[in-house]
């Protein structure tokens, strides 16, 4: 009874996912942008750098690693390697086709990822989230992720894939904040709260830009420094819980790690990872942000006239089956 219970549930989820969703096209192009920034403001020369003493040479040992461009094409300028992949990122966050050139964009993670020298933690975040990506956009049919939904199949097998492939995103997403805060608890700085006050005067990795001195400052007050360090533990678990949430839990999650990334960019500067994490929460909470998008665009969107029938094409939140008691699987 509880299994079959559960297979209507999965089913009525299923059959509501937008596989047309806006909010999906929004997370990849923020995640592209977020890795075209590197290949624009970071020169080959410092992308593979000596590290421990021995050459600048890409590993291509593994089957990941020698699938990456820097493998596949290694007696190229790495310049116009890098040049390469920026055009197809650049491509990607455009919104073309994105059925298919989401397979392109985890071609490109995978070639950063596996191949330069210096991550700084978005690139395998962008691997594996690029990777389900290609199978939650594999029953888009849209020519551009930035128009309207047409209603496409929703009974179909890619319809199935790109399901599975959208929760593979929220987990996967999930975990990295859970497992972020929960990484932090054995840590003495982070549990006695002062961490940001270090963080923030780290020679190397500390306040940089315009705020640098306002951020070293605030994290001198003891009761700041407490809220920021034990706030962050707390906004990454709130954060992991609200992305399993159905519906609007999941725009506040949304909204919850964009102020927490644009205060991380601005107190260290690092601006690709900030819009990679961004973008894969976006990508993650796609069903509440565009269910609830369409509700917001309508609360000020100025009277016209008789109102207008919502052509959005975003599925209804399923209801009443929730309220017969009929075990469901949150979307």
């Amino acid at each position: 009874m509880l299994a079959k219970k559960l297979a209507v549930s999965m089913e009525r989820s299923l059959r509501c996912f937008p596989a047309e969703s806006r909010a999906l096209g929004v997370g990849r192009s923020l995640i592209a942008l977020a890795q075209a920034s590197i290949l624009i403001f970071t020169p080959a020369s410092h992308l593979f750098v000596p590290v421990g003493g021995t050459e600048t040479k890409v590993d291509c040992s593994s089957l990941a690693q020698g699938a990456s461009l820097y493998c596949l094409a290694d007696s190229a300028d790495r310049q116009l390697l890098n040049l390469v992949l920026l055009v197809v990122l650049l491509v990607v966050a455009s919104g073309i086709l994105p059925r298919y050139t989401t397979v392109l964009h985890f071609w490109a993670s995978l070639s950063i990822g596996q191949s330069i020298s210096l991550p700084d933690g978005g690139d395998a975040v962008a691997q594996v989230v690029t990777f389900f990506l290609m199978l939650a956009c594999i029953n888009d049919r849209r020519v551009w992720h930035w128009q309207r939904s047409d209603g496409g199949k929703s009974d179909s097998v890619w319809q199935g894939l790109a399901w599975a492939g959208w929760w593979g995103v929220r987990l996967q997403v999930s975990y990295i904040y859970l497992n972020s805060a929960l990484a932090k608890l054995p840590v003495d700085p982070w549990t006695e709260g002062s961490a940001t006050y270090y963080v923030a005067r780290m020679e190397n990795f500390g306040a940089a830009g315009l705020f640098a001195d306002l951020f070293r400052s605030a994290t001198s007050v003891t009761i700041i420094a407490l809220l920021s360090a034990w706030g962050t533990i707390a906004v990454e678990c709130l954060i992991a819980l609200l992305l399993l949430r159905r519906g609007f839990p999941q725009a506040v999650a949304a909204g919850i790690s964009a102020c927490l990334h644009v205060l991380i960019i601005l107190q260290l500067g690092i601006v690709s990872f900030g819009l990679t994490m961004l973008g894969a929460v976006v990508c993650a909470a796609s069903r509440g942000v565009d269910v609830h998008a369409v509700r917001l665009r309508k609360l000020f969107r100025p009277a016209r006239g008789a109102a207008r029938p919502d052509r959005s094409a975003v599925p209804a939140e399923p209801g009443p089956a929730e309220r017969s008691g009929a075990v469901v699987l949150e979307s």
